[in-house]
């Protein structure tokens, strides 16, 4: 089951659909303040992270600026999968995708989509949420978008800040996060040792990925 969540990469997850389109101006692509993987917690529940490279082709196809894939290894067969894709700017090939839009492509079948509200900061903050099956494999997979000092699940709404923040700041940069953790005892059982169930667990995760993540990217315009 790991090898699974380890090969489910995400340029199938960034192949489909656009979020930003005819803005007005040419926003220019902003730098982060550090790399990725600089500012993401090397552990997580005492569990270490192993790195999983991307094909040069699928990075190039994604558009991204900058990348992180890993699992946090749980126990020896368990892992929860973290992607983080930056896209400096959105323009061109460098647009960002909704991984709900063609992840089913890939041969995952979903079977239930809904939103999460997690607690980040103190603060509910929804994301998306959904389970995906392939045969008697199942996953869950949580994701949001996260840039210019917002977090945000919603393509309509990302394609609509995208567009404004292009035209008021000339900025629409942003990253997308997903997270897997796949579902082995099922939908509600304790995950590997960590007593959680996957939605617990995933939740937790979520929240010690988005604050540091924050600085990695760059500040909100005006901040």
């Amino acid at each position: 089951m790991l090898d699974i969540v380890a090969k489910f990469l995400p340029a199938s997850a960034l192949a489909a659909g656009t979020a930003v389109t005819l803005l007005v101006g040419t926003p220019q692509p902003t730098p982060l303040r550090k790399p990725l993987a600089a500012a993401l917690p090397a552990s997580f529940m005492g569990a270490p992270y192993s790195d999983v490279a991307i094909g040069a082709d699928e990075v190039s196809k994604s558009g991204v600026s900058d990348y992180v894939n890993r699992v946090y290894m749980l126990n020896a067969n368990e892992g929860i999968n973290l992607y983080v894709g930056y896209h400096a700017t959105q323009q061109g090939d460098k647009r960002m995708h909704s991984p709900s839009l063609c992840l089913p492509g890939s041969g995952w079948t979903p079977v239930g989509e809904q939103l999460a509200t997690i607690p980040i900061g103190g603060k509910p903050v929804n994301v998306n949420r959904f389970i995906l099956a392939n045969g008697p494999n199942r996953i869950l997979v949580y994701y949001w978008f996260q840039g210019r000092g917002r977090i945000t699940a919603g393509q309509g709404d990302l394609k609509m800040r995208a567009m404004w923040d292009a035209l008021m700041t000339h900025r629409d940069e942003e990253a997308l996060v997903r997270i897997i953790v796949p579902l082995v005892k099922g939908d509600t059982a304790a995950v590997a040792n960590t007593g959680l169930s996957p939605d617990s667990l995933a939740a937790r995760f979520a929240e010690n990925i988005a604050l540091p993540l924050n600085n990695s990217l760059p500040a909100a315009p005006g901040a």
